[in-house]
């Protein structure tokens, strides 16, 4: 569905220049005019023992550069994603929000 006339339009709103844009936690991609698009948001808690790549999964999911260095999250990080889809029962496209938590 993504490489569709139609999907593409919803997945040129959450690229710049090819590459994922990043979203703020509050911030949200402007739909093609007289999409009937549903946002659904997911709260996605990343969890584990400290060093084994939680930062950089989420990083790489959110197609923002992995740095070289490992550095120890201090307190919380809240990466927001935004990836559109189509359900195969639905005529209707949804823009999953994707907010991982790490």
């Amino acid at each position: 569905w993504l490489r569709s006339a139609v999907g593409r339009r919803y997945l040129d709103c959450i690229l710049h220049n090819n590459r994922r844009r990043t979203f703020g936690i509050l911030e949200s991609p402007a739909l093609p005019r007289g999409s009937d698009a549903v946002t659904i948001p997911y709260k996605l808690f990343v969890s584990g023992k400290s060093g084994v790549g939680k930062t950089a999964l989420v990083a790489m999911l959110a197609g923002v550069c992995i740095l070289p260095t490992h550095y120890e999250t201090r307190g919380t990080e809240v990466t927001t994603v935004f990836w559109p889809a189509k359900p195969v029962t639905s005529t209707i496209p949804v823009m999953f929000q994707l907010n991982f938590w790490d």
